[in-house]
């Protein structure tokens, strides 16, 4: 009986990701949803190598939408392993590995900016290698930022100082597993497969935010060192959340009086 609930379970939620997927495209067409997301992220990212897929752009730039397509991805695998409260760093080879992405995008971001600036770069900029490099720094974000919320926040005797969220080739095998599959889904190009993309990326943006907000509102409220619950995140989460929201607001609307104003090139809106 236990398996036939399983099954059912699954088939359930199978359907019910299909639904939102085939109703999705039409509903974020009526609400006008690529123009609404293109500005309400306007003030943080430069929005000048934005990928298109499907038809739909996406409204942070490819890089970006790489960076937190990759994070969250990740935090996918990480939770699905069980591992929501490793604290150990890890292992040496893995470690290293992570940080080569990191340093990989970096090379990556100075060509860009080389060229931009007209001058010789190492190699023609792509939009493919930029959502690439900008994949792997999300990884080893999302496994950086993981280990500093659990020691900075979980009361100390629920941190798992055995485990670490990436303990092997293994698990990195899964997490880039992971990721190749949002890159098919890219290469694809298919709008239906865009706005799950699309919305994944801007929540992980705005759960960044939202988190390096809060990590300060949860030390002046005493938090820090003493979560034993998710409620007792909600104040010092909510807030972030507000304020990260207000930030993006006031950063959009600064950008966009520039623009008005000449002083910087007009937008690609979608």
């Amino acid at each position: 009986m236990d398996r036939v609930r399983m099954y059912r379970r699954l088939a359930s939620i199978a359907v019910v990701t299909a639904l939102v997927l085939i109703y999705l495209p039409t509903l974020a067409n009526e609400l006008n949803l690529e123009r609404r997301l293109f500005f309400a992220v306007h003030g943080i990212c430069a929005q000048s190598h934005n990928l298109i897929v499907g038809g739909v752009q996406f409204p942070l730039c490819a890089r970006d939408s790489g960076i937190y397509l990759g994070f969250m991805t990740t935090l996918g695998v990480i939770a699905g392993r069980g591992r929501w409260r490793a604290g150990r760093l890890p292992p040496l080879p893995i470690g290293l590995t992570l940080v080569g992405f990191v340093v990989i995008m970096g090379i990556d971001g100075l060509n860009s900016t080389v060229a931009e600036l007209g001058f010789q770069a190492l190699y023609p900029p792509r939009n493919d290698l930029r959502l690439l490099t900008g994949l792997g720094f999300g990884v080893a974000m999302a496994a950086g930022l993981l280990l500093v919320a659990n020691h900075t926040l979980l009361a100390p005797d629920l941190i798992d100082r055995e485990q670490a969220p990436i303990t092997g080739w293994r698990d990195l095998g899964l997490v880039i597993g992971a990721v190749s599959v949002v890159v098919l889904a890219i290469a694809a190009d298919q709008e239906i497969l865009a706005w799950p993309l699309v919305l994944i990326s801007v929540v992980g943006m705005t759960g960044v935010m939202s988190f390096a907000i809060a990590l300060p509102i949860s030390a002046i409220a005493g938090l820090n060192g003493r979560i034993r619950r998710p409620q007792q995140l909600l104040l010092p989460g909510s807030a972030g959340f507000l304020v990260a929201l207000l930030l993006l607001a006031l950063l959009a609307r600064w950008k966009i009086e520039l623009e008005v104003q000449g002083l910087l090139p007009p937008p690609l809106v979608p």
